[in-house]
C-alpha cells in the first residue's frame, strides 16, 4: 500500500478539482492511501433526529459492514450525533468520553470493536446553506497513524470532501434572495423572536412600516409565515443561528 502513494496535499488537489462522482471517489481513495487509512463513510444531512433520511456511502469499508449497517446500524451508530455537538473531530475510542452513549451505541461500538474496526475518526462537517454531514474514517493502518496530527488532517480532508461533495450533487445551486440592509434588519429580529412592534421600536421606525418589510421578506423567502422565514434566513446564511460576541471573539488574548 506504500507504494504509489500520493502526498497528503496531493491527494487534497484531487478531491478539490474532481469533476465527477467517480473521480471524487477515487480522490478520496488517494487520500486514505496518504493518511493510511482504509475506508471511509459518509452521511447526509446529519441533524439530531435520526429518522431524517441519511444518504450514505463507504469507500473502503468491508461490503459485509456496509450491508449491517444500511439494515440497522445506521440507528444505532452514535458517531454522527455525537459530532453534532463537537466542534473538532474525535477519535472512536473517545466516544465515551465525548459524550452520553445508550445502550445501542454502546452496543454499536462494542460490535466495531469485534470486528477490528474499532479505531478510526469522527469529523462533523458544514457546508453553504446549514448544510451538515459526517465523516467517519476508519481501518488505519496501524495505531501511529491516530496521532493528533492525523486527526487534524483528517478532519481538513473531510471538511473539503463535503464541500465538494455538496457542489458535485448541486448543493449549491440555490439563488440566494437579494435583501436590502433594512429587511435583513428586520428578519434578523423576527430570528430573534420580536413582535412587529418590538422591532418598530428596536429600529426607530413605525409598525407599519415593519409590516411592510415582512411583507416583502416573505415574499422574497417564498414563506408565508416567521418561524418559516427565519429558517430559511439561517439556512440561506441571511442571518445568524445564535448570538455571536464579535467584540469578545476578536479581542486579542493579551487584552482579554
Amino acid at each position: 500500500m506504500a507504494q504509489n502513494r500520493l502526498n497528503y496535499w496531493d491527494a487534497l488537489g484531487l478531491i478539490a478539482h474532481a469533476e465527477t462522482i467517480v473521480s471524487f471517489r477515487r480522490a478520496i481513495y488517494e487520500t486514505l492511501k496518504a493518511i493510511r487509512f482504509g475506508g471511509v463513510y459518509f452521511l447526509a444531512p446529519v441533524v439530531a433526529d435520526r429518522r431524517v433520511g441519511r444518504v450514505f456511502w463507504n469507500v473502503g469499508f468491508p461490503k459485509n459492514w456496509e450491508q449491517s449497517y444500511r439494515d440497522s446500524g445506521r440507528w444505532d451508530d452514535p458517531l454522527p450525533n455525537l459530532a453534532l455537538n463537537r466542534g473538532s473531530a474525535f477519535r472512536w475510542s473517545d466516544a465515551e468520553d465525548v459524550g452520553t452513549l445508550d445502550d445501542r451505541g454502546l452496543s454499536y461500538l462494542s460490535r466495531l470493536r469485534a470486528d477490528g474496526m474499532g479505531q478510526g475518526v469522527a469529523t462533523h462537517c458544514t457546508g453553504p446553506y446549514a448544510r451538515s454531514g459526517f465523516v467517519g474514517v476508519g481501518m488505519p493502518e496501524n495505531p501511529d497513524a491516530l496521532d493528533e496530527a492525523n486527526v487534524r488532517r483528517i478532519q481538513m480532508a473531510s471538511q473539503l470532501c463535503f464541500l465538494r461533495y455538496c457542489d458535485l450533487v448541486g448543493a449549491f445551486k440555490e439563488t440566494v434572495p437579494e435583501l436590502s440592509q433594512r429587511e435583513l434588519d428586520v428578519i434578523h429580529w423576527i430570528g430573534a423572536g420580536k413582535s412587529n412592534a418590538v422591532i418598530a421600536e428596536i429600529l426607530g421606525i413605525t409598525k407599519n412600516s415593519v409590516d411592510s418589510y415582512v411583507k416583502r421578506i416573505f415574499s422574497k423567502l417564498d414563506v408565508s409565515d416567521r418561524t418559516a422565514a427565519a429558517v430559511r434566513a439561517v439556512s440561506l446564511g441571511l442571518i445568524s443561528p445564535g448570538k455571536h460576541f464579535r467584540e469578545a471573539a476578536h479581542r486579542p488574548r493579551w487584552l482579554a
